[in-house]
């Protein structure tokens, strides 16, 4: 049902979006769509993490691409069910690292883990990162969303996620940050008190999931940290937030 299309824009507001899909569901493990991709640029090739939903559950898949024009599938790389899978930007440690959330039925919660790999296909030496707490605004479950970049905080380089977090019923989905080690991915640093978006924009509101800002992509230059989201699971959109303000919020 859900197919991946491209957007392209020279400001990153304005964008024409493609009349034919770039990529479609093509395999068994695919057979309801593929949705949520995330991109991360690793030596002049991006590579695209996607949620695949079928008959077996829900997935991630790989593919990769250098000029968003022609796309090579790399398969499944986190069975079902796990969704949210981030890149790292750059080699931890000398290897490749992921965000990933699985989702586990009776016991556990759906948390944030990290994962390693020499390939960027095999994945292993999987930590958890981040639980749901047990008051506030990610109180029922928590997952990645944009790809993880380096910033410097009190002295130091961290890595910045960008994560959402699920509360009450109805559920509402909303946005918060959580500062990583810069070494060691599955060490947090610090995490968002408050959430940093929250649905509150008639199209964040009602449509076809409503209360839902959901990221899978952020830019960031300077002190502006740019947030492409979806709302509502009907559009996607756009906010501009500070680095610092983002910071300023963080508790251990």
């Amino acid at each position: 049902m859900s197919h991946l299309r491209v957007a392209r824009s020279t400001d990153g507001i304005h964008f024409e979006v493609e009349g034919l899909p770039a990529l479609v569901a093509a395999t068994a493990y695919e057979g309801f769509g593929i949705e949520d991709p995330r991109i991360t640029q690793l030596d002049g090739v991006y590579w695209i993490t996607y949620t695949a939903v079928s008959n077996y559950g829900i997935g991630t898949g790989l593919a990769s691409t250098t000029d968003f024009r022609k796309f090579e599938r790399h398969g499944i790389i986190f069975p079902p069910p796990n969704r949210n899978v981030t890149i790292f930007p750059e080699k931890i440690g000398g290897q490749y690292a992921a965000l990933h959330r699985p989702m586990p039925e009776g016991l556990g919660q759906h948390s944030i883990w990290t994962a390693r790999s020499a390939d960027l296909k095999s994945w292993g030496s999987h930590r958890v990162v981040a639980t749901p707490r047990e008051t506030g605004w990610d109180d029922t479950k928590v997952g990645g969303g944009a790809v993880p970049f380096k910033v410097h905080f009190e002295k130091e380089d961290g890595w910045l996620a960008i994560y959402h977090g699920v509360t009450g019923t109805p559920p509402v989905y909303s946005l918060g940050a959580l500062l990583l080690n810069r070494y060691d991915p599955s060490k947090v640093r610090g995490r968002s008190r408050e959430p940093i978006l929250v649905p509150e924009a008639p199209y964040e509101k009602e449509g076809f999931f409503g209360s839902v800002v959901f990221t899978c992509g952020a830019l960031n230059d300077g002190d502006l940290v740019r947030v492409y989201y979806g709302a509502a699971d009907g559009v996607v959109a756009v906010a501009d937030l500070s680095l610092q303000e983002i910071l300023s919020g963080l508790v251990a």
